[in-house]
């Protein structure tokens, strides 16, 4: 996100509170004191508030340099739709999600330290993790035009979309229930596509707030109209992409932002990747570079790491690019309501994100 279009939220941080949290949850662990410094905000990320706190860590009579993360929910009403009545605070779906995955999975994610419901520590709940370092595909500018990513080998590229796709379909095969996750479905539902259907179109309706947006109405109706069978229910990422990983080479560190997380067929998550992957390169202009698998190269891949077959791919990448025009919308109302854009913007259009959508309807 541009500088220009950050809120102050951190502004209000009282480090000092948090310094005695964070003795209070590693204490177990011999640590004595925590001193932090002003936090590092990262670039990018549209819900949560991310801040990197430098600290020197005082344990068992030495002091050592360590860095943490915290993730604390913003004011505003959340940028992906609730799954159920129990996951409206986004920063506690991504605690249970990353302590699940972190004891039932061999998905690398950093190492948890607390979660805080309370908002008399920090003005909101929060959770704290340690920090891992690695490559971020950025987004903007487009990690396919500069940056590493563009410098890099055809090989390191190759390897690095194929262990992506490995990496999903590892999270896609966590035993959810054993997990803890199992409150993702609330009682009566079952987690089929139409029910993601059904969620994604009101949420999208809601955001429009009685404007127009053809495309994404014509992607709603032709996604309603063929819906496809159900896979078996599995833990979906939400937001899987290149970006939201941490790369060392071409082998995965880290994986973040699981606060579009739910229970769905795996396609779910499929449809995403190769949704934002076509989005990246054709809808904004940037062409494929050397290496890159194709799509089909990309789908198998996935089909082997998952074990079985992949079920309506195309319908899932139209739902992808049609839930990406509804998070663009809330992510505008909220930069409305931050004062940092003006009121009736017609953005949420821009950005190729229509376009994308577009795209994929006229190819069906």
């Amino acid at each position: 996100m541009p500088d220009h279009l950050r809120g102050p939220l951190d502004e209000d941080l009282d480090l000092r509170a948090l310094e005695e949290w964070l003795v209070d949850r590693l204490s177990d662990d011999g640590v004595e004191a925590v001193r932090l410094a002003a936090p590092v905000r990262p670039e990018g990320g549209y819900s949560g508030e991310t801040l990197i706190l430098p600290a020197v860590v005082e344990k068992d009579g030495r002091e050592v340099e360590e860095r943490f993360v915290v993730r604390r929910e913003p004011p505003e009403a959340a940028i992906y739709p609730a799954q159920s009545p129990t996951t409206t605070v986004e920063v506690e779906l991504q605690w249970r999600v990353l302590r699940g995955l972190e004891d039932h999975s061999e998905v690398p994610v950093a190492p948890s330290v607390g979660f805080e419901p309370d908002g008399k520590v920090l003005g909101g709940p929060f959770f704290v993790t340690g920090f891992v370092a690695g490559d971020i595909p950025r987004e903007d500018p487009a990690y396919v035009a500069e940056g590493f990513y563009a410098e890099a080998t055809s090989g390191r590229r190759r390897a690095m979309n194929e262990a992506a796709a490995q990496t999903i379909a590892t999270v896609n095969r966590v035993d959810w229930m054993a997990a803890g996750l199992g409150h993702l479905v609330p009682e009566g539902c079952e987690p089929t596509n139409l029910r993601q259907l059904d969620l994604w179109e009101e949420f999208a309706t809601g955001e429009l707030r009685g404007r127009l947006h053809p495309t994404l109405v014509e992607g709603w109706r032709r996604l309603r109209a063929e819906v496809p069978p159900d896979a078996p229910p599995a833990l979906c990422w939400g937001d899987c992409r290149l970006g939201n990983i941490f790369w060392d080479g071409a082998r995965p560190v880290c994986t973040t932002d699981f606060e579009g997380a739910t229970i769905a067929p795996a396609e779910f998550d499929l449809g995403w990747f190769l949704s934002f992957d076509r989005w990246i390169h054709e809808a904004c202009g940037n062409p494929r570079l050397d290496g890159e698998p194709t799509r089909e190269e990309l789908v198998g891949v996935y089909e082997r790491a998952l074990g079985r077959r992949a079920v309506g791919v195309r319908w899932h990448e139209v739902f992808g690019a049609a839930r990406y025009c509804a998070l663009v919308l809330r992510i505008m109302n909220r930069l409305e309501e931050r004062g940092l854009l003006p009121p009736g913007s017609d953005l949420y259009l821009g950005g190729g994100v229509t376009d994308a959508l577009r795209m994929q309807l006229e190819e069906r």
